[in-house]
């Protein structure tokens, strides 16, 4: 009887779930995995990896803006769903668990892929695929334990959000609307 013979290269994937749940793949300059590192290393050491931002918008057309829970006394309002891509996750299974995790909403809901690009953030080159969800439809719910506040705006409340007080917002929500990804 032979089994396939298993390479070092093969080894990570092969580990339970459990066991790999907080393994993050470090990429290239070109986005590609080629090494996992635990998460608590590509943070500290601040290694190029996979992230994902999903932009959810309701039946009315309006964008869901969100306060995360943070010790900063005074949070900015972002996208209402960030996560890392872990080792073995697809980009698209990342914004799904991000949906669930935040707002207990499904995989049933519809999921677009907007773009996927290089993005600085902070001191960290990153590859981020941004996402569309939508339209939501159910009963709106949000983890408290994660978020401070949500809102849903539409396009005319964003202008002049943006126009009147720009720095309540993520520098990646002004990004986002000048590349017309938002509506």
């Amino acid at each position: 009887m032979n089994k396939p013979r298993i390479t070092d290269d093969d080894f990570p994937y092969l580990l339970n779930e459990e066991a790999r749940k907080n393994l993050v793949e470090i990429t290239d300059n070109a986005g590609l995995p080629f090494l996992l590192m635990p998460e608590h290393i590509v943070k500290k050491k601040k290694m190029r990896h996979r992230i994902i931002f999903v932009v959810l918008k309701d039946k009315k057309n309006r964008i869901l803006f969100v306060k995360k829970k943070t010790s900063e006394t005074n949070p900015l309002w972002e996208f209402p769903c960030y996560g890392i891509v872990f080792a073995g996750e697809s980009a698209e299974g990342t914004a799904y668990k991000e949906l669930q995790e935040n707002f207990y909403i499904d995989d049933s809901i519809k999921m677009h892929e907007i773009t996927t690009l290089p993005y600085l953030q902070g001191d960290t080159s990153v590859t981020a695929t941004v996402f569309r969800a939508g339209p939501f439809s159910g009963t709106f719910r949000y983890n408290e334990e994660k978020i401070q506040d949500a809102m849903f705006v539409d396009k005319e409340e964003l202008n002049g959000l943006l126009a009147y007080a720009p720095d309540i917002f993520n520098p990646i929500i002004t990004w986002a609307k000048r590349a017309n990804w938002l509506f």
